[in-house]
């Protein structure tokens, strides 16, 4: 059974709609809200120039400054608006090989360089070679899985793949309990090169979950499941004219 591509059309619509009426104001929430409008091609201006004015000496000062940076700069790159400046800053924070001894931290800064076309070998391997059972959860693995696929998806091919079919085998009723981390998983998963059949129980679980209002939630869910499911369009050939 495959994927019910207008089922996604018409979820989607429903999500977006509810998106579009909320107004974020963390860094997290005002980068994925930029994600996933630019994905469906809706106008996201007035958001990236909020998120653009919130940035000082280069880097986004939160309490998580190397993640926020990273998802600020993965969402102004996808309109190619690429923050050279934010980049090098997060290349400075490298030590070690690593960003702050942290999976998550590195995971997120290898992304955004991998969306600025910066290769960092030396980020890619300190994953691969520190990944052990206290990073195996879905939602981490995942992370690992799409930084990797964004440096170097050749060279990381029998890692990814390995992973992937890990995080298939964990999965329960076509999702992997919660929404934001399911969501994660299926990103990874349409990245690593399964097919249609194999995503298509995560995407329904997806579908199943949307709310009475449109939303999955809250802004996070929300965002990352319109993320997913552009991503599912775009690869499968179905939506991406409609």
């Amino acid at each position: 059974m495959g994927i019910d591509k207008k089922r996604v059309v018409t979820t989607s619509s429903r999500g977006l709609s509810w998106l579009k009426e909320q107004e974020p104001q963390t860094v997290k929430d005002i980068s994925r809200s930029i994600q996933a409008l630019s994905l469906w091609d809706e106008p996201a201006s007035f958001l990236i120039e909020k998120l653009i004015s919130m940035k000082k000496d280069g880097y986004w000062e939160t309490e998580t400054p190397v993640n926020d940076t990273a998802r600020s700069c993965i969402a102004l790159s996808m309109g190619g608006n690429i923050q050279s400046e934010s980049m090098r800053w997060l290349q400075d924070q490298q030590k070690d090989d690593n960003w702050n001894n942290n999976e998550i931290d590195t995971a997120y800064a290898l992304m955004a360089l991998g969306d600025g076309r910066i290769k960092n070998e030396n980020g890619c391997e300190w994953l691969v070679r520190n990944y052990g059972v206290k990073w195996e959860h879905p939602g981490t693995t995942s992370l690992i899985i799409t930084a990797l696929e964004k440096q170097d998806k050749k060279k990381y091919e029998d890692f990814i793949k390995d992973r992937a079919e890990w995080l298939i085998s964990k999965r329960q009723d076509g999702g992997w309990t919660y929404i934001a981390t399911s969501n994660l998983v299926i990103q990874a998963l349409l990245i690593s090169g399964l097919d249609e059949q194999e995503i298509a129980p995560s995407i329904s679980w997806l579908l199943g979950k949307q709310e009475g209002n449109g939303s999955w939630k809250d802004i996070i869910s929300t965002t990352l499941s319109l993320i997913s499911l552009k991503m599912c369009l775009d690869k499968f050939n179905s939506g991406s004219d409609q």
